[in-house]
């Protein structure tokens, strides 16, 4: 478990024979305690930006598509994101259900989900699931496109439901589609396709014969291949498709093919998306946002701390004017920085300077 904030400003107090805070003197420290805090988030962040890409500020980021909407800034995507990944974006059709929050407080909580008989509810089996006992949920699917295809994915157990596709919900459904599916008492993994009729479909789970059933979840999107998407730079974007992109020709709007990144910090697809079923998903690296309170922890992995202890004592050594020691600790540091991108990159002969 990573150090608290309190701990690695300590850390450094410690080496300098300095009296260490508490969480009571926290919050009104001074003198050299306020700039050793400052130096503890400065060393953060010269060890995060000294590599875009350490495995442990990756994160998984996704976006969902709007139809005629090109450009997506950093910013709605993640306030802490420092660099895309390009090589991972893919498009994938958007799940259309809403699985829920469910907690184990009863029917209200089950969110997205109708009760059309007996009481569904929630259960901490499994994790959160919704739980159906001689009962019937379902959801209300729009803006589905009439023609396509559809393909359904159920996390389920206990006893066997079924699972209903159609128009209407309730006794009178007309189905696309019904898939009875018998669990036992391990998650099952099922996979069902359906047409769609109308813009608007209900999927129900139906379980009738008084026995415990578990909805783990569910995802229903169109069945399309997830498209990787190839990296264009802005310069070579400008010269293959921005004439075409500038211009309102909804029939030119598309699947994307292409992403590229413009110079204010912003996703851009082409062609223009021709629809808002579709999500945009991506790994990108998180920038370093400082630790304010004494709990605060750092995403720095813990056994890597000692590197960030090397560069405050740094920081508070030129403070002190004392350039020899300071030295020293920064050799340490640039020591650490080297074994690091050994451990994690696998760079044996990275001799990059810090």
């Amino acid at each position: 478990m990573a150090s608290t904030y309190l701990t690695l400003i300590n850390n450094v107090l410690r080496d300098f024979n300095e009296v260490e805070l508490t969480s009571s003197t926290f919050a009104t420290s001074r003198g050299v305690q306020t700039t050793v805090k400052d130096y503890v988030n400065r060393s953060i962040t010269d060890l995060i930006n000294s590599e875009l890409n350490w495995p442990f500020t990756r994160a998984a980021g996704s976006v969902d598509v709007i139809a005629g909407k090109s450009l997506y800034s950093h910013a709605s995507i993640a306030s802490t994101l420092k660099y895309v990944d390009y090589d991972t974006m893919f498009l994938r059709p958007k799940n259309y259900i809403t699985n829920g929050t469910y907690e184990v407080s009863g029917a209200a909580s089950i969110t997205g989900w109708t009760t059309v008989s007996g009481s569904p509810a929630a259960s901490s089996k499994f994790g959160n699931t919704l739980l159906l006992t001689s009962a019937e949920a379902s959801q209300e699917i729009t803006d589905l496109i009439v023609g396509r295809s559809y393909v359904v994915l159920t996390q389920t157990s206990g006893a066997t439901l079924t699972l209903e596709i159609g128009t209407s919900s309730g006794g009178s459904q007309t189905k696309s589609a019904t898939l009875t599916i018998a669990n036992g008492n391990e998650v099952s993994l099922t996979e069902t396709t359906f047409t769609a009729t109308a813009t608007t479909h209900h999927v129900s789970f139906v379980e009738a014969s008084g026995n415990a059933a578990f909805v783990k979840l569910v995802e229903l999107s169109e069945d399309v291949i997830p498209i990787p998407l190839k990296y264009l730079s802005y310069e070579e974007y400008n010269d293959a498709f921005r004439e075409r992109d500038t211009r309102p020709d909804t029939d030119k709007f598309a699947d994307p093919e292409y992403v590229y990144t413009t110079y204010n910090d912003e996703i851009g697809l082409t062609p223009i998306p021709d629809t808002s079923n579709r999500t945009l998903e991506f790994d990108y690296y998180v920038a370093h946002t400082d630790l304010s309170s004494a709990t605060d922890t750092s995403i720095i992995p813990t056994r890597f701390e000692p590197v960030v202890n090397a560069r405050a004592k740094y920081y508070t050594h030129m403070f002190r004017s004392d350039v020899q020691a300071a030295q020293f600790s920064l050799k340490e540091y640039e020591d650490g920085i080297k074994r690091m991108r050994i451990e994690l990159l696998n760079r044996k002969n990275y001799m990059r300077a810090v």
